[in-house]
């Protein structure tokens, strides 16, 4: 009989026994993975804080390099108040590296010392050291509440700033005590345009540790550990004071510093602990099996509430969309947000929530998703309650058994926001790159003298692409009521008509600069298109010394009116235009100056042997022929008195040679009389040293190019036989394509130096007065050669075809 019941009951123990076990296993194990979804959860919100502020960060960097114009400490902290207030991060700064040997320096250009900050969040005067890192700019929020606070104090920050590999990423420090404040510093390497100069420094953003404990849990509270790992433990309770059990944790690496958040573990309480030992005591297998069963209930049901209660409290948008088109349930965030209710978001169409412009991308994505296809980042806008938009991120996956899709939404309107304005700001900075570069080179054709035609195309073609307009004309107010085109630039290629003169078109750009001699502006011709075609157009003056002289126009026929702003880029081309016209006149008034000259010393030269010719040397001849004829009457008997009246003869008719010689010096008359040909065969025949002559001249050139022509061959011809030690000596001279080319070349024995005193200098102003060119080839050993260019028609003074005067009083 005993041995019949304990067999029974020693079924029933064996099996209490396993029930007891396996109740308690699986307990163990849900608690588990309860504790280890709730830790990736946390982890998941603490990295999205650090990555937002990241973001940020990296924001603040750009704004430094971005600005067109110094970035001022108010600008500093206007923009970064707007773009870290909606996050909730308190401060932002920039820092300098400042050695010892700068600090004064330093403090004088932020007027006080540098100073650091107390645990209470007091300021004191920083003491002694070899290296500073002050805080430039700040947003005078907490801890940064002052501009010169420095963070050299920080040892996990200043080896963050050594990081050579933090160029383009940021790096965190621990969590640490700041100025009365907790939490932990972002830092990355940013540059601060100041002009033309780049400062080197670091961007940091300081992100409290309140804000990364809400992010990981609503009640959580923080202990900092030496890193690494940097731990965060949220759940109400202290991660070091849970009843023997490890916390449960989650690892991610974010700004070079390993994260590790834990929350407690928790172990099975209520029924769950109590039925192994139910199951055990009552020793019923079937009870141990329906406890069992309602343990599991249980555990369901609190996994559900879990659910629930991250689905009701997350800021992220969750929903569950039907394959018809409609919301089946939205988490509370979705009202939030936009502003509707779960009524209102449950009974019409999800599409209507969409903004329109999104729709058709919207309903092929969703196509996508009915397909089965996963949804990751995909953006569109959402139209709120108010009639506002917002931007959402989603993240889906469809579930095709049940004919619905799971959604996560992140609302990311401030970081495009963000993005936008950082985009605009490059886009200013590349324009203004691309305007100084148009100045620089125009600037530079204007400095190294170059010909006004030539400055005025550069201008018309740089002013038009830097506008992006259809047509760009620098032109000239005549004193006809007309205008003169200089120079033109179509953006189709087309040819313009240059130097063409046109009527001045009433109510045109051109008629209301020169009624009032500032800039004008037609973003739209009342009567439709102009005369000339145009729908728009802007022009500026052009003043040369007080005077209108003429305008800068751009017009278009197609798009829309120049942007703002064009007017005063227009300007600054139009004061390197009038520098241009004015160099170009003073160097027309300098060459007419030298031309002049050049032409009264030639006249007066012509005078002085007119006069030696028809006053002394007359005269000198005869009294040499009174001489002879005195000289015939004096008697055979008086032989003494005739031969001194012989050596007086001869004495007159040598000096009377030598002033013929020097009157011919002063001016050939053969020249005047016979043209350069006879002239240049006389001179030939008189050179000491032997010339071959080469001329090839068809009409008779003008008066002031043969003079130029002889004097710059007579004084080859000089230079040869006094100091070329030639043989021979080749004169070329020809007429072609309107100039007059001289060439000189002997075989001597070279090394001519024009600056020397040679003769050349003075022939170089007659050529240059011209308006020609000369050129002397003479290396050592090999002879010299000169090679004169003179235009037929030389006048001096404007280049021909282009008169450079003011147009306008």
């Amino acid at each position: 009989m005993r041995l019949r019941q304990f067999g029974p009951v020693g079924v029933l123990l064996v099996l209490s026994i396993a029930g007891f076990f396996v109740a308690r296993a699986l307990g163990e194990r849900d608690a588990n993975r309860d504790s280890a979804h709730r830790a990736d959860i946390a982890a998941v919100r603490v990295r999205d804080r650090i990555q937002q502020a990241e973001t940020l960060l990296d924001g603040v960097r750009l704004l430094l390099v971005s600005e067109s114009t110094p970035l001022t400490e108010a600008q500093f902290v206007q923009v970064g108040v707007r773009w870290l207030g909606p996050s909730g991060l308190p401060a932002a700064a920039w820092v300098e590296q400042v050695p010892a040997a700068k600090r004064a320096a330093y403090e004088r250009r932020i007027g006080h010392p540098i100073v650091v900050t107390g645990a209470s969040g007091a300021l004191a005067p920083v003491g002694p050291r070899k290296t500073y890192y002050p805080a430039t700019f700040v947003t005078r929020s907490p801890p940064l509440s002052a501009e010169g606070i420095d963070l050299g104090g920080i040892p996990a920050l200043v080896q963050g700033f050594a990081d050579p590999q933090t160029a383009f990423r940021a790096t965190a420090t621990p969590l640490l005590q700041f100025g009365g404040s907790r939490g932990l510093f972002l830092a990355q390497a940013a540059q601060r345009i100041d002009r033309q100069n780049f400062d080197d420094g670091y961007a940091v953003i300081f992100v409290p540790a309140s804000s990364l404990l809400a992010a990981a849990t609503a009640t959580g509270n923080a202990q900092a550990s030496a890193p690494p790992p940097l731990q965060i433990r949220a759940g109400g309770e202290s991660a070091g004071n849970l009843s023997g059990a490890a916390p449960a944790g989650s690892r991610f690496t974010e700004g070079g510093v390993q994260f590790e958040v834990l929350v407690p573990r928790t172990s099975p309480r209520g029924a769950a602990a109590a039925l192994p030992w139910i199951v055990l005591g009552v020793g019923l297998l079937l009870a141990g099996l329906a406890r069992v069963l309602g343990v599991f209930a249980d555990r369901r049901a609190k996994a559900t509430t879990e659910l629930d209660r991250l689905f009701t409290l997350t800021p992220d948008l969750i929903v569950v969309a039907g394959f018809d088109g409609y919301f089946k349930r939205v988490n509370p965030a979705f009202e939030e947000h936009l502003g509707y209710s779960a009524e209102e978001s449950l009974t019409r169409p999800l599409i209507e929530f969409v903004h329109p412009e999104d729709r058709a991308r919207t309903e092929a994505e969703s196509d996508h998703l009915r397909e089965g296809t996963k949804t990751i980042s995909f953006e569109n806008r959402y139209v709120c309650k108010d009639g506002s938009h917002r931007w959402i991120e989603w993240t889906a996956t469809p579930v095709l058994r049940e004919q619905v899709i799971y959604a996560v939404g992140r609302d990311v309107t401030e970081r495009r926001r963000v993005e936008a304005d950082l985009r605009e700001a490059e886009k200013q900075h590349r324009s203004l790159a691309e305007e100084q570069a148009a100045l620089h080179r125009v600037a530079t054709l204007v400095a190294h003298g170059a010909p006004p035609t030539e400055i005025f195309s550069a201008v018309a073609e740089e002013v038009g692409r830097l506008v992006q307009t259809d047509r760009a004309f620098v032109s000239r107010y005549e004193t006809d009521a007309s205008v003169t085109i200089l120079a033109g630039w179509a953006a189709s290629g087309e040819a313009l008509p240059v130097l063409a003169r046109f009527p001045i078109e009433e109510h045109s750009v051109s008629s209301r600069v020169q009624k009032t001699g500032q800039a004008a502006r037609i973003d739209a011709y009342p009567d439709g298109p102009s005369p000339s075609g145009y729908i728009s157009a802007v022009a500026t003056p052009i003043h040369v010394e007080g005077r209108l002289w003429g305008l800068m126009s751009v017009g278009s026929s197609i798009g829309e009116p120049s942007p703002e702003g064009t007017e005063e880029r227009l300007s600054k081309f139009t004061e390197l235009v009038a520098t241009a016209i004015a160099n170009a006149h003073a160097q027309a008034e300098l060459t007419a100056s030298r031309a002049r000259i050049v032409a009264t010393a030639d006249e007066t030269r012509r005078r002085i042997e007119r006069d030696l010719h028809d006053g002394a040397q007359q005269r000198l001849v005869t009294l040499a022929l009174r001489l002879r004829a005195a000289q015939a009457s004096v008697p055979p008997d008086l032989v003494e008195l005739d031969a001194e009246l012989d050596v007086v003869a001869r004495g007159l008719d040598r000096a009377l040679d030598e002033l013929r010689d020097f009157a011919h010096g002063i001016h050939p008359a053969i020249l005047a009389e016979g043209g350069l040909n006879p002239a240049l065969r006389t001179l030939a025949r008189r050179s000491t040293v032997p010339v071959h002559l080469d001329l090839r001249v068809g009409r008779r050139p003008p008066e002031a190019v043969e003079l130029g022509a002889y004097y710059v061959i007579s004084e080859a011809l000089t230079n040869a036989a006094k100091h070329a030690d030639a043989s021979v000596v080749t004169v070329e001279v020809a007429t072609d394509d309107g100039v007059l080319r001289v060439c000189v070349r002997d075989d001597g024995v070279g090394g001519a130096d024009p600056t020397r005193g040679s003769g050349i200098v003075g022939l170089r102003d007659r050529v240059e007065a011209m308006g020609g060119s000369i050129d002397v080839e003479s290396p050592v050993g090999s002879g010299t050669a000169l090679r004169v260019c003179l235009p037929l028609d030389a006048r001096g003074g404007a280049p021909p075809g282009l008169a450079i005067r003011p147009g306008l009083s």
